[in-house]
């Protein structure tokens, strides 16, 4: 359940605001006029966070050599005459048919 407290109350409940982030290990959630200003979590959840991002920082660089590879294969197929290769509206017109 998220816990969302105005900012206000930081002062007069830091305390259990703190309890709650410990011993819960979820965050608070702090609201200043009805919108979203801050949050506050414990060290131990920070640095579960934290250790998940760094488990994904490479994901995307990963990602990317997938394609640039898959690319690559493909160009070498097309460069060995292992596939045809012919205008774009020929093959939109015969998927077209394909599909009727």
């Amino acid at each position: 359940m998220h816990h969302i407290h105005p900012v206000s109350e930081l002062r007069s409940n830091l305390n259990q605001l703190a309890e709650i982030c410990r011993k819960e290990n979820e965050p608070v959630f702090l609201t200043r006029k009805g919108h979203g200003d801050l949050v506050l979590l414990s060290l131990e959840g920070y640095e579960r966070m934290v250790a998940k991002l760094k488990q994904h920082e490479g994901c995307d660089a990963d990602i990317e050599a997938l394609w640039v590879r898959e690319a690559e294969t493909r160009y070498d197929e097309i460069v060995n005459g292992k596939v045809e290769c012919r205008p774009l509206d020929e093959a939109i017109k015969d998927a077209s048919r394909a599909l009727k």
